[in-house]
């Protein structure tokens, strides 16, 4: 029976690889199989028997694996059925020998973070290549960028790095917690080499992925780290707005009128990569402030360097300012002022856009700064008691902190993550 169907999805899928466009019921038929197939081979083949089972396996997977090299957007349900297919052959470790040197190549393929809701697919497939080659783990950390031979060298460091986050990101909770000190290795690495924005902006992708993979209590040497690159990242951002507004002040109207309808950068914009760097450090900053307190425990003494907890505009403020003589405004109160300078404050349709409850962040890109700063001015009123916010606050609702449903900000920030690992697809 199972060499019958075997046989069966095999001259489907060989139909599907002549075919100009995939076959609805070669789908169908890769999508059966992917539910009843790896279980059924395994319980026609006895313990002893499974390698018999492995040149069936390849045989089939040599006709899938080409729908799976494929990202476009025709391709998408091919692609969809072929990761599911397997998905269930791998979670059996006699399978590795049919599918493990392709899958690595998958892997590290330039449009491998090319697909849609096939992600949770590969998330379990790229856990079981690491799962059942016990070094493969290891290795991957221990990578050298310059494997990544078909991308370009400047993006060879960013796109491993994206690699290593989503093999931690594959896993289970504490699943590579054991492999902290070579993971922050590899993170001190990068950094002590000097880094790219790009490179920079992957950095604190891995930074949400060991969040949500690490417990708290094994991170405790990795929030220095993690806290120093949000706060160089942060006064490179006030810098920059700095230098942008300088040929603002003398022409004031004509900059203003020229990014008014937000539409794609313009002169004195910033430049793509650092658009994605900072929107990629505002992320990491969001991930930290979703967590109960208690689930973040460490955190909450860097917290005060990042959002007031106190008015920091109200004459009780300033007065203590007077008294001490000196002024520590939290990052994103100086980047607010900033940013309010160059683009006024939040217009009616930002405000419409903007989310009430963590994540703050749920955009994949944005095209300007500006649309960071509804973001900026939530956080600068989120943290701060009724009884110390002005009467006539206005702009972003309070979000509700400390976070009471974790289960479902945990879940949200999941998928936030992992939309963050996909890519367009091609056309």
């Amino acid at each position: 029976m199972a060499l019958l169907l075997a046989d069966a999805a095999a001259a489907a899928t060989s139909t599907m690889v002549s075919a100009s466009a995939p076959s609805v019921y070669s789908v169908q038929a890769l999508s059966l199989l992917a539910e009843v197939l790896a279980s059924l081979l395994d319980m026609v083949y006895r313990s002893d028997e499974k390698e018999k089972a492995v040149p069936l396996i390849s045989r089939l997977l040599y006709y899938v694996f080409p729908y799976l090299r494929n990202h476009s957007a025709y391709n998408a349900p091919s692609f969809r059925a072929g990761a599911q297919l397997l998905s269930s052959l791998s979670g059996y470790a006699y399978t590795k020998r049919a599918w493990k040197k392709e899958v690595l190549e998958l892997f590290l393929d330039p449009a491998f973070f090319q697909m849609d809701a096939s992600c949770a697919h590969w998330k379990s497939i790229i856990d079981h290549l690491l799962t059942h080659e016990k070094t493969m783990f290891k290795d991957l950390m221990n990578m050298p960028s310059s494997s990544l031979k078909l991308f370009s060298s400047f993006e060879q460091k960013a796109m491993l790095l994206k690699r290593q986050a989503f093999a931690v990101f594959s896993g289970e909770l504490d699943q590579y917690h054991l492999y902290l000190p070579l993971i922050q290795e590899r993170l001190t690495d990068n950094l002590r080499v000097g880094q790219t924005s790009i490179v920079a902006a992957q950095m604190f992708l891995f930074f949400r992925v060991l969040l949500l993979r690490i417990s708290p209590q094994h991170l405790t040497s990795l929030w220095p780290i993690m806290v120093s690159e949000l706060i160089q990242t942060f006064i490179q951002l006030e810098e920059d707005l700095k230098e942008d507004d300088e040929p603002l002040r003398n022409s004031n109207k004509i900059k203003k009128a020229s990014v008014a309808d937000g539409s794609g950068p313009l002169t004195g914009e910033m430049a793509p990569s650092e658009l994605i760097l900072y929107l990629s450090a505002c992320k990491f900053l969001d991930t930290a402030l979703s967590f109960p307190p208690d689930k973040m425990p460490l955190f909450q003494t860097y917290r005060w360097a990042f959002v007031p907890e106190v008015d920091t505009e109200g004459p009780a403020f300033l007065s203590d300012l007077e008294e001490n003589h000196q002024e520590c405004k939290p990052h994103t109160v100086r980047i607010l002022e900033l940013l309010k300078l160059k683009y006024g404050d939040i217009s009616v349709s930002d405000e419409i856009t903007m989310k009430s409850e963590f994540p703050l962040l749920r955009q994949h890109s944005v095209s300007s700064i500006r649309q960071l700063l509804p973001f900026f001015k939530t956080l600068n009123c989120a943290f701060k008691t009724q009884n110390k916010l002005p009467a006539d606050t206005q702009g972003p609702p309070l979000l509700e902190f400390p976070v009471t449903d974790s289960p479902r900000v945990l879940k949200r920030l999941e998928e936030c993550v992992e939309y963050d690992f996909l890519e367009h697809m091609e056309c």
